[in-house]
């Protein structure tokens, strides 16, 4: 492979100077790469754009980008550039070019037709697909810049597109005669032009440029999450482009790994793939390991980093849909030179699947990450040319048995109940997995299949589709013993868990031979308005667009009813919404446009509390934006309106007058470093996260002239003032610890136990007080819930705690690798949403000081410390602060875990996952779960939304306090 062209075609001696110029170590490049071939036509990258890829101290805007590849598309036949129809949240573009030799550009339809029908081989007989393997071409895509600050991808591909168009080689020929190329150089455009923006502020101020607080509107390194949820414009536009070009590879770029790795992964492998794919992971992995080895390339490797496990990264949208997804890992781009890149003895030592590490000490450069990556990704292309009729037959076998495995069983299909208790959750979820290509259809008639009854109107997903890997994927248990190697992401993400949603497995191949009606656009449910009363008793549903309905009424008054009650022969839960005007016609357009279930009828005799319309203020911290993103998309999903800033401001106080809700999403770290914020050190410079000339892609979310400082001791003391003069301030994951660490809520302290390990998995909810207002609309004794590791909550009556400040990973004893793991299931617990539901140590503070300032501050006393403003007998919380456990964990440690993985369980028994803590006269709301999880736990939103609409009635069913015995 490493052969020259015979004939030598002259380069660009300016460019090609530069690149030996700006290489910093020769080791890192190869004679593909180590020169530019000259064009009379297509300009070079340094000639359009003034700059080139590998030049350090230099980078590229997005559209800057897109401009250079439409230019190429407009001077060469070789290449066609467009962009896709969905622009980011703040509104760049993605684009895509697709290089080739002259006539495949020419005939792309028809090679976007030739895959099509190796993708579904109900439509597609052998002999057909035959034909297609001998003669037609895959596309390998590559995508890059979804990780705004791993910035040499989107470089190294300008250089790239050029090469591929404008090179005589017969290397290169191969490629472009062979196959198809798709470039999508800056997934997340948004993100891009932020930190280009933060670079350039750096090298012109010479002074501590911005962190990424921002990369995409929503959401930061989490974008490569996303591939299940389908949340961002991003993942939206790569799942789109899958479905319509059905490409047989795609390839994303990422950093920083030293000096290259190429995907495969440690395993545990996600059993609903087909083998034929890891093999593919694999056979491409160690031949670019081979090749760059040969050349004398350093530091190329695969295996010891990822696991295979979680489908929910962007390249994984190409296993899920059949096609052979894959990603590198280089050593950080820059773009400046580091003379003395120092490497670790765990990153240069020799390993079976490291033969020919990464060095102790290099000069390292932005030229060097683009010969390596630009080096191994032609190498790559080169044997996907050369072997095309081996993917595309990899890919129509792929297709071929995911179909045949619904027509063998034993799984033959899974109905969604339609009529069930989240009918419009239960809707969305269809549609979702609809926009990622799921068939789904609704069933004609009443059947029974198996012990699986389906009703006329359900939701039919058959199984012998092509895409049934996917649902695969996601409706499956995941079983992740303990000793397999320590996950790289979340361990269980169940779908149906995470959503609450009723999906049932058929098991009976009669449901492939009756008719059914395909969904053929998304479903709406509407909703309906029974009765003829003059009020209007809307049911809560836990859907979330009951949150969504309540904000879209402001000034309408509504109602929550606080016990479970009958109306004209119907049973409905606490939490239904009480609205004394049945008349309103905006009010019951809205219910049959969301889908809500109403009846008009008398005044229930019922208790109710008034929904007083809250006043929301958001709070980020300037620390890290990275996961409130998630919580942020779901109040603008759902129409809840709040006000956004930052922690800084907490400072100023006065919240009660603005403000009757607080929230204040995860941020990560310890309790000290959230309250602390970004360290600000006297005498160092502002560091400022704004729109300016400069920086004129920043301040699109929030700004600041100074990041640095944190909500501080005097912002945790109004965010108390807050809570004490009635507002409700609610917590979820890290921020949970705050007030507790800090001795302010004095009966509920945060546990670190050695022995657990619990990595992004489902838990089982217990319902600890169906009564309080947080958990109306929900059914049963039980809940599915996302847990990750921590907080751990012990929330008791009658004792104060120490807390720990402080945070971070442990080493837990049984929790490692193994290499046969498999061989010895974990044990989940089974969950059965029917069974309970109606049919409808860290020792003390580091920084002991700071609690008791933060104490002093609101005039609350010791660790013990008691109500209201006075403070309190140590050791005894008042009656007004005992805390309200909503949600725990069970009891048992075997009944804990529902998907994913758990060691160390026992440490979970009993403590609670939702705390609603009185403060004065507010209130706390804990989660120690993480009910905005990504855009996956939409199941436990609710749980948020309850808690926001019921804020000023949060005691509605609280027992009363058991009066204390006289003494004897």
């Amino acid at each position: 492979m490493a052969q020259k062209p015979t004939t030598k075609q002259a380069d660009d001696p300016e460019y090609t100077a530069k690149i030996k110029e700006y290489l910093t170590d020769p080791r890192f490049s190869t004679e593909l790469v180590d020169h530019l071939p000259a064009s009379t036509k297509v300009p070079t990258p340094l000639k359009f754009l003034g700059t080139m890829p590998g030049q350090p101290g230099e980078l590229y805007y997005s559209e800057d980008i897109n401009r250079y590849y439409a230019e190429l598309a407009k001077v060469s036949p070789r290449a066609k550039f467009w962009k896709f129809p969905l622009k980011t949240e703040e509104g760049r573009e993605m684009g895509v070019i697709a290089i080739g030799s002259e006539q495949s550009i020419k005939d792309l339809d028809k090679y976007k037709a030739d895959l099509a029908a190796l993708a579904d081989p109900r439509k597609t007989t052998e002999e057909q697909a035959q034909k297609i393997i001998h003669t037609s071409k895959p596309i390998y895509w590559i995508t890059s810049g979804i990780h705004s600050p791993e910035t040499g991808g989107p470089q190294m591909l300008v250089e790239l597109a050029y090469r591929l168009i404008v090179e005589e080689s017969p290397f290169i020929q191969n490629i472009r005669n062979n196959a198809i190329v798709f470039i999508t150089p800056v997934v997340e455009p948004d993100g891009r032009d932020k930190q280009v923006d933060t670079y350039y502020y750096g090298k012109t101020t010479k002074k501590t440029k911005p962190p990424m607080m921002y990369w995409g509107k929503y959401v930061a390194h989490d974008n490569n999450r996303d591939g299940m949820g389908q949340l961002l414009h991003l993942t939206q536009n790569i799942t789109s482009g899958m479905l319509e070009w059905h490409p047989t590879i795609l390839h994303d770029l990422h950093e920083a790994q030293s000096y290259l790795y190429t995907s495969t992964g440690t395993g545990p492998y996600n059993p609903a793939i087909d083998p034929i794919a890891v093999d593919e992971w694999w056979m491409l992995a160690e031949t670019e390991i081979m090749e760059m080895t040969k050349r004398g390339v350093p530091g190329v490797w695969t295996y010891g980093y990822y696991d295979g496990w979680v489908p929910n990264y962007l390249f994984w949208i190409a296993e899920s849909h059949n096609s052979f997804g894959r990603f590198y890992e280089v050593q950080s781009y820059g773009p400046d030179n580091n003379d003395h890149l120092q490497l670790g003895a765990t990153q240069t030592s020799r390993e079976w699947y490291r033969p020919n590490p990464p060095l102790t000490t290099v000069k390292w450069g932005p030229r060097a990450n683009t010969d390596i990556q630009e080096s191994a990704i032609l190498i790559a292309l080169n044997k996907v040319a050369t072997d095309h009729q081996l993917y595309l037959e990899n890919y129509w076998m792929k297709t071929k048995r995911t179909v045949q495995k619904g027509t063998d069983g034993p799984t033959f299909g899974w109905v969604i109940p339609a009529a069930q208790l989240h009918r419009v959750n239960a809707a969305e979820m269809v549609n979702d997995l609809r926009h990622q290509g799921v068939e789904v259809q609704v069933a004609a008639k009443d059947a029974t299949y198996g012990a699986v009854k389906v009703t006329t109107g359900d939701y039919v997903i058959r199984a012998d589709q092509p895409y049934r890997t996917l649902v695969d994927l996601y409706f499956s248990l995941q079983n992740y013993p303990v000793t397999n190697p320590i996950p790289y992401d979340d361990t269980g993400w169940t779908m149906p868990l995470m959503r609450n949603i009723t999906v049932r497995p058929i098991m009976d191949k009669a449901v492939l031979a009756d008719p059914s009606a395909p969904v053929k656009a998304d479903i709406f449910v509407p909703g309906v308005v029974n009765g003829t009363g003059d009020t209007l008793v809307v049911e809560n549903t836990t859907d979330n667009v009951l949150a969504t309905f309540r904000f879209k009424h402001p000034t309408v008054k509504m109602e929550a009813a606080e016990e479970d009650f009958e109306i004209d022969g119907h049973k409905l839960r606490a939490g239904a919404f009480v609205i004394h005007d049945a008349g309103n016609a905006e009010v019951r357009k809205s219910i049959q446009e969301l889908g809500l279930t109403a009846y008009a009828t008398a005044a229930p005799a019922v208790k109710t509390h008034p929904l007083t319309v809250p006043r929301i203020g958001y709070v980020h911290s300037w620390a890290r934006t990275q996961d409130e993103g998630w919580v942020r998309a779901a109040l603008d999903h759902y129409g809840i309106p709040y006000t956004y800033f930052a922690d800084q401001k907490l400072r100023e106080g006065h919240l009660r007058e603005t403000y009757d809700v607080i929230l204040l999403p995860s941020t990560g770290g310890t309790s000290v470093s959230q309250v602390n914020g970004i360290a600000k050190v006297p005498g160092e410079a502002a560091v400022p996260y704004m729109k300016t000339k400069l920086t004129p892609n920043l301040g699109a979310e929030d700004s600041s002239e100074d990041i640095r400082g944190g909500m501080g001791i005097e912002g945790l003391a109004e965010l108390v003032k807050f809570v004490q003069a009635g507002g409700t301030l609610i917590t979820e994951g890290s921020t949970s610890t705050i007030l507790p660490d800090y001795g302010i809520t004095t009966s509920v302290t945060v546990e670190h136990p050695s022995n657990l390990y619990a990595k992004g998995a489902l838990m089982r909810g217990i319902i600890a007080d169906g009564k309080s207002p947080i958990l109306y609309g929900y059914t049963g004794k039980q809940l599915p819930v996302y847990f990750s590791q921590e907080p751990v909550l012990a929330a008791a009556s009658g004792r104060g705690g120490v807390g720990g400040f402080g945070g971070g990973a442990r080493s837990v004893p049984g929790v490692g690798v193994d290499i046969t793991p498999n061989a010895s299931p974990i044990a989940l617990s089974p969950y059965n949403p029917d069974v309970d539901a109606a049919v409808e140590s860290k020792g003390l503070p580091s920084l002991e000081a700071d609690g008791a300032a933060a104490r002093a501050a609101i005039g609350r006393g010791g660790r013990g410390g008691g109500g209201g403003t006075g403070g309190g007998q140590a050791g005894a919380a008042t009656a007004e602060e005992t805390p309200r456990v909503v949600l725990e964990f069970p009891s048992k440690p075997e009944d804990i875990l529902l998907s994913g993985e758990l060691a160390g369980g026992s440490a979970l028994t009993g403590k609670a996952m939702i705390v609603d803590q009185p403060v004065g006269n507010g209130h706390v709301v804990m989660f120690a779960i993480r009910p905005f999880w990504r855009w996956q736990t939409q199941g436990t939103f609710a749980l948020g939304f309850n808690t926001i609409v019921n804020w000023d009635h949060l005691d509605a069913g609280k027992a009363k306090p058991k009066a204390a015995q006289p003494a004897d």
